[in-house]
């Protein structure tokens, strides 16, 4: 096949092209949380530096709990162990209090931290920019604390599988 065989005719992508791409790259999914309680389900987030130790987060601009992480300055990001994949249905819909059901989480800095998170971090917010339909906020890490032991819940191809290169069952 020569090169220009795979030269697209078109320079455009539907949203539907795109998230079935888009889909192929696997994502840890976490819990991201703020005062009040609220949280929501988010596979947006990835290290941003070392110094200051910080990470970016990516919230659609309508979020309920994006609205509480810009007027309280702090949040946290809860990665989710295999053993707890039914949050990530439990934070994607329903009421704060809903989301919050049953699930074990204690303050940090003022904001709820998942006490089964495999790997939990309290952020205070550095800086945030809308772009598109979503905000991107920066935050530094100011706690952290993470188990080694537990498989992570990743995303990918619509489905939920076991981190550390494993698959496991969907949802």
């Amino acid at each position: 096949m020569r090169t220009e065989d795979r030269v697209p005719s078109r320079l455009s992508v539907s949203a539907e092209e795109y998230r079935h791409a888009i889909s192929r790259l696997p994502t840890a999914v976490a819990v991201i949380t703020s005062a009040g309680p609220v949280g929501c389900t988010a596979n947006a987030v990835m290290s941003l530096s070392l110094d200051p130790p910080s990470l970016l987060l990516s919230l659609a601009t309508t979020s309920r709990t994006l609205a509480h992480i810009r007027s309280e300055g702090r949040f946290a990001v809860n990665v989710l162990s295999w053993s707890d994949r039914r949050l990530v249905a439990q934070f994607a819909t329903g009421t704060p209090a809903e989301r919050f059901a049953d699930v074990p989480w204690y303050p940090v800095d003022g904001v709820p931290v998942l006490t089964e998170a495999s790997v939990a971090m309290v952020c205070t917010v550095r800086e945030t920019v809308q772009l598109l339909d979503h905000t991107l906020i920066a935050g530094t890490v100011t706690w952290a604390r993470a188990d080694d032991t537990p498989t992570t819940v990743l995303f990918a191809k619509q489905q939920y599988a076991v981190g550390h290169g494993a698959t496991g069952d969907v949802c």
